[in-house]
């Protein structure tokens, strides 16, 4: 192109823009000005817009703990069965595991002396009485002495107390279940020669078992009679059984700062045997508190806080933490059941800054239920 041609063009650019600029500033371009006018005006409108987030309400927990033990059952009755006396076996009447009742026959002793010295002191007594019958009939006719009336009755009385010793003795010889129960594997046999050492069996009446286990001394004031727990046995994993606070020590040891607790636990089927190793846990029951999610719950310079929705704006709420469990934390402050926290999109949030909330789960009347957590002992 010439010269004199790029000079045209140029000069075509430069009225064109001179005309473009003419007709905006005489209003000739409506459509464009009306547009750009509106977002303005939109822009003041709306300000800062209202941001989104999901809140909860606030419920209501009771500090709940449960204190965690380890124990050892033993059957509600249960005792050793040892002979009084030495003797022979003579026979032995049970079975491992057999049910039994009280004054069963469980074992006898050979007892042929016994029986002959029961019977020599029943005829001492009869032959003392037939004396005193005697010496009473003829005291009347003077044919003896008073003396000797009384002589009589002595050695009547003598001869009765020798033939409640003989059945005393005689009956040592038989060893007697002394309650209902369930008896264990037999330790002797026929024959064997035994003395008041010699285990004979064990035997226990599970009807319940009583757990014994230890509680840190800081719970000695909430642990009560009475009160309910529950246990589960490594011998039957996965199956748990309630009971009750049946006693409580009198003092705390001095050396582990534990106090001893006995659980009563019911047993009607019989599958807790005396012996078993159990779980305890006992809950322990405390004040009650609000409970947000623990997500809502925020640290900054000023302490702990979260953010309350009223009346569709946030206010930053300062709270203490009481206690964590399960995803909830249970808080000390100005804060009621049935208040709205925010619980996600919490980073861009300020005081007084309108929010549209998508509120989840429960509702404003709602308890939360929960199972609290452990501690040891």
């Amino acid at each position: 192109m010439s010269r004199t041609g790029r000079l045209a063009v140029f000069l075509l650019i430069i009225a064109a823009v001179g005309g473009g600029w003419f007709a905006y500033d005489k209003g000739m371009l409506p459509f464009v000005a009306s547009k750009s006018q509106t977002e303005g005006d939109a822009a003041k409108r709306t300000g800062n817009p209202a941001l989104p987030v999901i809140a909860e309400y606030a419920s209501i927990m009771e500090e709940k703990t449960v204190v965690e033990a380890v124990g050892t059952g033993r059957s509600t009755l249960g005792v050793s069965i040892y002979p009084a006396v030495s003797g022979e076996v003579d026979d032995v009447l049970f079975h491992a595991g057999e049910n039994v009742s009280r004054g069963q026959v469980l074992l006898i002793l050979d007892s042929d002396r016994e029986r002959l010295a029961r019977d020599l002191a029943s005829v001492q007594v009869k032959d003392a009485k037939q004396l005193l019958d005697r010496y009473e009939q003829a005291r009347p006719l003077g044919a003896v002495s008073a003396s000797e009336v009384d002589a009589a009755r002595t050695a009547l009385a003598e001869a009765r107390i020798r033939l409640e010793q003989a059945e005393v003795d005689l009956a040592d010889r038989t060893i007697l279940a002394p309650f209902n129960g369930t008896v264990g594997i037999p330790q002797v046999e026929p024959g064997d020669r035994v003395d008041s050492s010699t285990l004979i069996a064990t035997l226990d009446n599970v009807e319940s078992v009583l757990v014994d286990f230890e509680v840190p001394e800081t719970r000695f004031d909430n642990v009560k009679i009475g009160q309910s727990l529950r246990v589960e046995t490594w011998s039957l994993p996965g199956e748990w059984f309630e009971g009750t606070v049946d006693s409580i020590a009198s003092r705390i040891d001095a050396e582990s700062r534990t106090f001893k607790v006995r659980a009563r636990i019911p047993n009607p089927t019989g599958r807790l045997l005396s012996g078993m190793s159990f779980a305890v846990y006992v809950d322990i029951e405390g004040k009650t508190y609000p409970s947000v999610p623990e997500i809502s719950v925020l640290w900054g310079d000023g302490g702990t806080y979260i953010w309350r929705i009223k009346d569709d704006k946030v206010e930053r709420v300062p709270v203490r933490v009481v206690k964590r469990t399960q995803g909830r934390i249970l808080l000390e402050g100005p804060i009621a059941k049935g208040d709205l926290i925010v619980v996600e999109g919490v980073l861009r949030l300020r005081p007084g800054r309108d929010v549209a909330a998508t509120i989840r789960g429960g509702d404003e009347t709602g308890v939360a239920q929960r199972n609290g957590t452990g501690e040891g002992s």
